[in-house]
């Protein structure tokens, strides 16, 4: 039998994740906004790593900067710099159990945020705040069920 690969999940999630991030929300709670895109990058670099990796992760970022209006290759820094980690991490982070992910999802994620707040501050756009680590930490709360989801449709539609 024929095996598909359906790549184009992968895209399809990164577009919901994008139209996530661009969702208007109340002030209130738009600071625990979870970093989707960020999220389903490393899913993608975990679960396929021979075809999502480091190019991968740069190319989202460009395309997140384009779309969000920040300062171009800002998010792509950022990108790479959480995808070099995850690149490091992949063997064991699957190996570990669900609440260790989470743990590691969060300073994975905290990376690319202090990341972002660092070129941010530097620009002179964004000023240093301790609530800026709050995506990282509704992300990594969000990141088994998350998970759960997107190897659920990766079973689903065989991307391999």
């Amino acid at each position: 039998m024929r095996q598909r690969h359906a790549h184009w999940l992968v895209w399809l999630t990164m577009l919901v994740a994008a139209v996530l991030s661009l969702l208007p929300m109340p002030d209130l709670i738009s600071y625990a906004r979870p970093a989707w895109v960020p999220l389903v990058v490393l899913f993608w670099m975990l679960a396929l790593p021979q075809y999502y990796g480091l190019f991968f992760a740069w190319f989202s970022g460009l395309i997140m900067d384009v779309l969000f209006g920040t300062v171009f290759g800002q998010s792509a820094m950022a990108m790479l710099f959480m995808a070099i980690a995850v690149n490091q991490l992949h063997r064991r982070l699957k190996m570990y159990p669900w609440w260790q992910q989470c743990f590691m999802v969060l300073v994975i994620i905290g990376l690319y945020q202090l990341t972002v707040l660092w070129i941010g501050n530097a620009t002179g756009r964004v000023s240093p705040s301790l609530l800026y680590l709050l995506p990282s930490v509704t992300s990594a709360l969000l990141w088994p069920w998350l998970a759960a989801l997107l190897h659920s449709l990766r079973r689903r539609f065989v991307v391999i």
